[in-house]
């Protein structure tokens, strides 16, 4: 297959296009998808960026690579297909004998991002200690919540941008303006690092980071104020996440790290 060809087949001018219409897939299917469909996922999204949406990724390279049975690949490549996100263009080899088949994402304008609300983000700030934490800085934890761990907020006043798991694992430490600063925090964080996925990747590290902040904020051992505190850790954790991303992609020969 000629350069021409394939080119006619790139549904994406630019990988951002592509990102932005798996991101939006993910937002809609997520769910509704196994973990090793995910994972087959991911792997065919990240070779399809010389000719943005375009992969010639083999079932048995993608087998080798994801360390996922044949049937498994070929279950989620089904999957996807009958979704809407990728369709299977055939090929046919010099001698005239059918070839191995190009998957290509396909675009759909009826599934897009929610439109998030218009607002200034502002780094994180290290303050100086003070010996009462300021309610403008530290999660409010009234006596209910330190005896019990009960109380919780209403997520339906937050942003529909914010992942439900986090909103569930914050709900019931900070009120309806932290989880939404916490989450803008999150946002930066990624924003710091070149990380292969969107955001919506890395929820569940996200959220663990956040419990081992409300843990050493319980053990007294946050000196500053509590944003400050899981900032740094969500940057530490994505430098780390970008660190194992760059090894395990076989395609990376050199990485500058004191770029990282």
């Amino acid at each position: 297959m000629n350069i021409e060809t394939l080119r006619s087949l790139q549904p994406f001018p630019t990988k951002k296009e592509l990102d932005l219409r798996v991101r939006a897939f993910l937002y809609h299917h997520k769910p509704a998808l196994s973990e090793g469909t995910l994972t087959i996922l991911k792997y065919i999204w990240r070779h399809s960026v010389k000719y943005p949406g375009v992969s010639f990724s083999k079932v048995e390279t993608i087998q080798t690579k994801t360390n996922k049975s044949r049937s498994t690949v070929i279950r989620a490549i089904n999957c996807l297909v009958k979704k809407g996100l990728l369709t299977r263009v055939p090929t046919t080899r010099p001698n005239g004998k059918r070839g191995v088949n190009i998957l290509v994402f396909l675009t759909d304008e009826t599934e897009s991002l929610p439109e998030p609300e218009q607002f200034e983000v502002e780094t994180p700030r290290e303050t100086t200690p003070i010996e009462k934490p300021s309610p403008d800085t530290e999660p409010v934890m009234n006596k209910h919540d330190q005896k019990n761990n009960t109380t919780t907020v209403n997520s339906d006043f937050l942003p529909s941008y914010i992942p439900h798991s986090f909103i569930s694992v914050s709900r019931s430490f900070l009120s309806h303006s932290e989880i939404l600063s916490a989450w803008k925090s999150a946002l930066l964080a990624y924003k710091y690092v070149n990380l292969t996925y969107p955001i919506e990747w890395y929820v569940e590290q996200i959220n663990q980071t956040f419990k081992q902040a409300i843990f050493a904020k319980r053990e007294g051992t946050i000196k500053k104020n509590f944003l400050g505190y899981f900032y740094g850790g969500l940057k530490q954790m994505f430098t780390q996440t970008v660190r194992k991303e760059v090894m395990a992609d076989s395609s990376n020969l050199y990485y500058d790290w004191l770029e990282d």
